[in-house]
């Protein structure tokens, strides 16, 4: 989003590349709790499936923190990354129509946001929720899975250029702490998740 902000067209092509950023995330979100929906057509809650999936969730974040601790000095040194400057060359050059095609894949996202949005509308399918409930959840997750793409973008909305400064800032804070900001979330909520998914099966 920075690279995308201090370009030329800046509110134009931000916007466009938000919108399409939480309509890809939007969509797969509807895709794949459709799916989970359909595969449990009683529409009851079944809390074991989901104490599972809160398990499962849980003992990856934990996994997660594991590797960072175990290769924190790699991540340390790494440098930069040549396929990520070549995406930024590209987003840079974005044009607004491109932008927001551009935003709904990247919303979709690799590997690990795809799996986190599967554990998410599964867990949603799963607790045989009424509709209201389920659209609240999944409008809550879309909005934190998306924080990152439209708060810069709302703040240059109001802000102007100036926005870009601050971000720039807390960019160069979270690449000089991102082992600590992956590692204490990962093993704090890895842990709470899976105690109370065990307690839950428990009873």
């Amino acid at each position: 989003m920075l690279v995308v902000l201090t370009g030329a067209r800046a509110r134009l092509k931000g916007t466009a590349l938000a919108i399409g950023f939480i309509a890809g995330q939007a969509i797969f979100l509807a895709l794949v709790f459709a799916i989970g929906i359909s595969s449990s057509p009683d529409g009851r809650n079944h809390p074991a499936v989901v104490d599972s999936i809160v398990i499962a969730f849980g003992v990856a974040l934990l996994l997660t923190a594991l590797h960072v601790r175990r290769h924190r000095s790699d991540l340390a040194a790494r440098g930069a990354n040549p396929r990520t400057e070549a995406i930024h060359a590209r987003l840079a050059n974005l044009r607004p129509v491109t932008a927001l095609g551009t935003g709904a894949l990247l919303g979709i996202g690799g590997p690990k946001r795809i799996g986190i949005t599967i554990v998410v509308s599964a867990a949603i399918a799963a607790a045989g929720l009424d509709s209201a409930a389920a659209v609240a959840l999944a409008v809550l997750y879309i909005a934190v899975a998306t924080v990152l793409v439209w708060v810069p973008v709302l703040l240059y909305v109001v802000l102007g250029p100036r926005a870009t400064e601050g971000l720039a800032n807390g960019q160069r804070w979270i690449a000089q702490h991102k082992q600590a900001i992956t590692f204490y979330p990962s093993a704090v909520l890895g842990t709470v998740l899976v105690i109370d998914g065990i307690v839950h099966l428990a009873r």
